[in-house]
């Protein structure tokens, strides 16, 4: 315990900042980095606004990634990322303007 006493207040503050700035680092890193964010089921089924049994159906389907860890589900925001992607279908807007544009040639 007598080494605690040996760091002065402003090197407890130090520290301090030195954690709360490698805390800062580590969560932009993980923002910025689709494969080391992780959700809970809970937050999957709220993202897609679906039931459980349409998540364990979509698991069994081999529509999305994820793992199981002690009973619990986690998904990666790369692969939901993923699934949006595979899934999204582009405005008829765009799809026009191209036809438009086409016929004007």
């Amino acid at each position: 315990m007598d080494k605690l006493f040996e760091y002065s207040v402003n090197d407890w503050k130090q520290i301090k900042a030195d954690i709360d700035k490698l805390l800062q680092e580590l969560k932009s890193a993980v923002q910025y980095n689709a494969e080391l964010s992780i959700i809970s089921n809970a937050q999957f089924l709220d993202i897609f606004k679906i039931s459980e049994r349409t998540s364990q159906r979509w698991r069994e389907q081999n529509i999305v990634g994820f793992s199981k860890i002690g009973g619990n589900i986690y998904y990666s925001m790369q692969d939901i990322i993923n699934l949006y992607h595979e899934h999204y279908v582009e405005p008829r807007r765009k799809i026009n303007r191209l036809i438009n544009n086409k016929k004007e040639k």
